[in-house]
């Protein structure tokens, strides 16, 4: 029930972000907007100030931030070890700059700590990357929830035929390109985009991503069910948890 909460909570509370990030395959520079977060704290597994988890939590978010290295846009570790051990991880835009993702994974870090001060697991997403740890394991394992989704308007079509063959075609378009990044293997980048012409006024914008340390089958699923929050009779749409994302 704590998730559907969330997930209503920032339909409606953040809807202004959505106008905002709505450039989808448009390369991103610097000057884009990482500091708009969308941070989620459970608040379900607390640590003490000062405690040994909280020590390897900040250990563990200044080694992510400081490896953001040319042509990585994926990297996850730990800090710590037995019941205090932290994992984390941080995953950028496939298409943005080494300066890019650093400056976002820097500021992802610094935000986390702040947004989710005591929490044992935490995630943040922003525009070009996000950042997640937790006192589980991460690493390979799909984690669905909580599924964050944004919405448009409705499609200009008028009639209800063209509607229907407008849905049609925006959901083959986003099920093949959910199926590239589902024929790749673990480890590698499951970063898919694709542009298509609906008319000669109309074109159809899709990215996908899913972490590379998933499996191509674990990465299916993943996009299969964010991709079920947002339907294809939109302008547009955005679903993403902290292991995969689809957008149109």
């Amino acid at each position: 029930m704590a998730d559907r909460i969330d997930i209503q909570m920032y339909k409606v509370g953040l809807s202004v972000l959505w106008c905002k990030v709505l450039s989808l395959l448009t390369p991103a520079t610097e000057a884009q907007q990482h500091r708009i977060g969308i941070p989620s704290c459970p608040n379900t597994t607390t640590f003490t100030i000062n405690s040994t988890y909280q020590a390897n939590r900040d250990t563990l978010l200044s080694s992510l931030s400081s490896n953001v290295t040319r042509g990585v846009v994926f990297y996850n570790t730990t800090a710590g070890k037995s019941l205090d051990m932290v994992y984390g991880l941080f995953l950028c835009r496939g298409d943005i700059s080494t300066s890019a993702c650093q400056a976002c994974v820097t500021y992802a870090a610094t935000h986390i700590s702040r947004r989710c001060p005591l929490d044992k697991t935490a995630v943040v997403w922003y525009e070009e990357c996000f950042l997640r740890y937790s006192n589980r394991n991460i690493f390979s394992v799909v984690t669905e929830t909580p599924t964050i989704y944004f919405l448009s308007g409705r499609s200009s079509i008028v009639t209800i035929s063209e509607e229907d063959r407008f849905e049609q075609f925006v959901l083959k378009v986003i099920n093949e390109t959910m199926a590239m990044a589902e024929s790749r293997p673990e480890g590698v980048s499951k970063y898919v985009t694709r542009v298509e012409n609906i008319s000669s006024f109309q074109t159809l914008y899709i990215r996908v991503d899913c972490t590379p340390d998933l499996s191509g089958a674990d990465c299916g699923r993943c996009l299969r069910r964010a991709r079920a929050y947002i339907p294809a009779g939109r302008q547009g749409g955005r679903a993403f948890n902290p292991s995969c994302s689809v957008r149109y």
